[in-house]
């Protein structure tokens, strides 16, 4: 029996949950229902289309990620940081209609001259991957297009930063020079020696910038192949991400990883090569989790 209706609706993509009262997952659903690919009009019909059949009208639902940014369903303004279940959970809003739908709002941090950085949807997978865990402290990696790393201390949200690893990898490999050069990439590849070394060249003096150029000159001078560009300029990517945000946030001990598709073994490997210890966490177990604790938190 469905007892509650659990939603992550991002940029590209919705995935539903229709949920047991235990939290187990009775029914789910995909679709390439992004927001950018749905009109403020027709947000209703995308959700009646998501959830057909399911009792969205007599159960609660919540909802996380950009559904509840400016271009999204309904703006759901952040919650600060610090964050807490409680304080998500004292923010949600509700929609007028059906007035059973609930949406996260998201974390945003930082005051005037501060560092800013927001999130939407990723604060709902820290949650559940501490809890899942049973941990109330850690460092936690979100690859992504723009990868997310949250310090999580107390079983709160206390920092976290954004790294644009997976935009500038596209961009990189589209409209530059780097692109030019590229053979096709291979569906599933991990990287091989030539990601190895890109994280390498990421640990050595020169920055980010010089590092990219890199793989023009390497490959004019026959150090990489055609065949091997992609997989060394996201090697240098990758190695300024995981080098750079363990600085900039602090903290220690395992990393938690949580990903899904194509990018788990790229990260995988790249904390392996640099001895730096993580654990992989499956991305639809924590979201589902996470938004049960905030339904949870929030009385319902």
């Amino acid at each position: 029996m469905i007892a509650t209706v659990r939603i992550d609706w991002g940029t590209t993509n919705a995935r539903a949950w229709a949920c047991a009262a235990d939290g187990s997952v009775v029914e789910r659903r995909h679709a390439a229902l992004g927001i950018r690919n749905v009109g403020a009009a027709g947000f209703r019909a995308a959700f009646d289309h998501l959830v057909e059949g399911w009792p969205v009208t007599a159960v609660p639902v919540v909802m996380s990620g950009m559904v509840g940014s400016r271009q999204g369903w309904q703006e759901a303004p952040y919650a600060g940081c610090p964050a807490s279940l409680d304080s998500l959970a004292a923010a949600l809003i509700r929609l007028p209609e059906p007035e059973t739908i609930l949406i996260v709002p998201g974390v945003g941090r930082g005051g005037a001259g501060e560092r800013h950085d927001v999130m939407r949807g990723e604060e709902v997978q820290c949650f559940g991957a501490l809890a899942r865990e049973d941990r109330a402290d850690g460092l936690i990696c979100l690859p992504g297009t723009h990868s997310k790393w949250v310090r999580m201390a107390e079983g709160r949200i206390v920092d976290f930063a954004s790294a644009m690893t997976g935009e500038v990898f596209e961009v990189m490999s589209r409209h530059s020079i780097l692109g030019a050069l590229m053979a096709e990439a291979v569906p599933g590849h991990d990287g091989g020696a030539a990601f190895r070394r890109g994280l390498d060249r990421a640990g050595e003096a020169g920055g980010l910038l010089n590092h990219l150029f890199s793989a023009r000159a390497d490959a004019l001078f026959g150090e990489i192949a055609a065949d091997e560009i992609r997989d060394y300029l996201s090697g240098v990517l990758i190695g300024h991400e995981i080098r750079e945000m363990p600085r900039l946030l602090g903290g220690s001990g395992e990393i938690l990883v949580i990903a899904d598709g194509p990018l788990p073994g790229r990260y995988r490997t790249a904390f392996a090569h640099l001895a730096i210890p993580a654990r992989l966490l499956d991305a639809e177990a924590v979201t589902v989790a996470g938004l049960g604790l905030v339904l949870d938190h929030a009385g319902r």
